[in-house]
């Protein structure tokens, strides 16, 4: 039986953001796997939610541009699997099985080169520390620098959630263009009792307090402490989320040509900001020129994995 938790719901919008609150409790949620046509375009339904005044909602993911959005209750067509096995999702989940392990994990052998794929992404671990400011305002830094939006992935612990909604609130009226991930509600690492369901009840919780504090769950998941079992990734596939690992830390000497980046940003590990800082100020014209580029998700998995 999963604890769920239950809120105030914030309304829909296509972005990452629910800003508007309807006061509507909860009444289900629910883990689906629906392949559709909706709007004329290819989705994949991966959880419906009821509200206690009967208003239904859909947590859709984009099989090709991996974001999900919350869509309100509407007709749809179904279709068959079979039309979803060349989209990347597809292709993403069939690799993480196939291979039994996260996205990005370190390997020995990497290729050297001077163009670097990043996929920036930064954990929110449960902390009572204030947020790392000084993260973000590099990111919009490099921004400037740039001329371009750097894509990212802040990976929530629904405890940080829970107790830090000012930073939260800081994080949804800048200007930042993220997706949320999922990192547990508590952070607990994974051991060998640590059950399936224990899990799953992990991965709900913070998706309702994503949910309940006006945020879209995205379909991605990180492992805390990045340990797992295998059998945790058949869990993920059911649930539709898809593990990324971390195969570059910032400071080490040698960055991957496919790199997925970890920064921590929760306080409490302030020498990796320091580092991520002199690392953008280190390769300021690598970054103006295009040979370290920052990518979304989507375009990062198809470089990934060709």
């Amino acid at each position: 039986m999963l604890i769920l938790l239950v809120f105030l719901f914030i309304s829909f919008s296509n972005t990452i953001f629910c800003l508007n609150a309807n006061l509507n409790e909860l009444k289900s949620y629910r883990f689906v796997e629906k392949y559709v046509l909706m709007n004329e375009k290819k989705l994949i339904i991966i959880r419906e939610m009821t509200f206690y005044d009967e208003e239904e909602f859909y947590l859709c993911l984009d099989p090709e541009k991996l974001n999900t959005s919350l869509i309100k209750k509407t007709n749809y067509i179904l279709l068959d699997k079979k039309d979803f096995t060349n989209s990347l999702y597809w292709k993403v989940k069939t690799h993480f099985l196939s291979n039994q392990n996260t996205i990005a994990e370190v390997k020995k052998n990497e290729k050297i080169t001077n163009h670097f794929r990043i996929l920036l992404t930064t954990d929110l671990c449960p902390s009572t520390n204030k947020m790392d400011y000084d993260f973000y305002i590099t990111i919009k830094e490099i921004e400037r620098v740039s001329s371009f939006s750097i894509p990212f992935i802040i990976f929530f612990s629904g405890k940080w959630i829970e107790i830090h909604k000012d930073d939260l609130m800081w994080l949804k009226t800048n200007n930042l263009n993220f997706l949320a991930g999922n990192h547990t509600y508590h952070h607990h690492i994974i051991k060998d009792e640590f059950s399936e369901e224990k899990l799953i009840t992990e991965i709900t919780n913070t998706e309702l307090m994503m949910i309940k504090n006006g945020i879209v769950p995205s379909c991605f998941f990180r492992f805390p402490g990045l340990k797992y079992k295998k059998e945790n990734l058949n869990v993920l596939a059911k649930l539709n989320l898809i593990p990324l690992g971390v195969n570059f830390w910032i400071g080490q000497k040698f960055i991957p040509e496919n790199s997925i980046l970890l920064v921590h940003s929760n306080g409490k590990m302030k020498v990796e900001v320091n580092m991520f800082k002199k690392f953008t100020r280190g390769f300021k014209a690598k970054l103006t020129d295009g040979n370290i580029r920052f990518l979304s998700p989507d375009e990062w998995l198809k470089m990934a994995l060709q």
